[in-house]
């Protein structure tokens, strides 16, 4: 943890494209991180979405499967709800003339 926190502070003493280019870089990284993250649970999503949670839980043999699992599971949650089967339903009016 010392470390991280000298090279901040040894950062902090860098020109300020030096910052820049250290604050893309880690932002870079950051984000590939949560990419592949997210490509590796559409892996497990076919599986999540033929068993429940549960099933899921206790089929997994570690931390980091469980992880990816269950981010899976809510993308496929997430997507069914926003593209998902529509429901409507029709009813029938029937307009006859006569009185108000």
């Amino acid at each position: 943890m010392s470390s991280l926190i000298s090279y901040v502070e040894n950062l902090r003493e860098r020109p300020e494209h030096v910052r820049r280019r250290a604050a893309f870089w880690w932002s870079f990284g950051f984000t590939a991180i949560v990419l592949l993250f997210w490509l590796a649970s559409f892996s497990f999503t076919g599986n999540a979405i033929q068993k429940s949670a549960s099933n899921v839980a206790q089929s997994v043999s570690g931390p980091g499967e469980s992880l990816v699992a269950g981010v899976g599971t809510l993308a496929n949650d997430v997507w069914s709800s926003i593209a998902g089967p529509k429901k409507f339903s029709y009813s029938e009016v029937q307009v006859s003339p006569g009185k108000n």
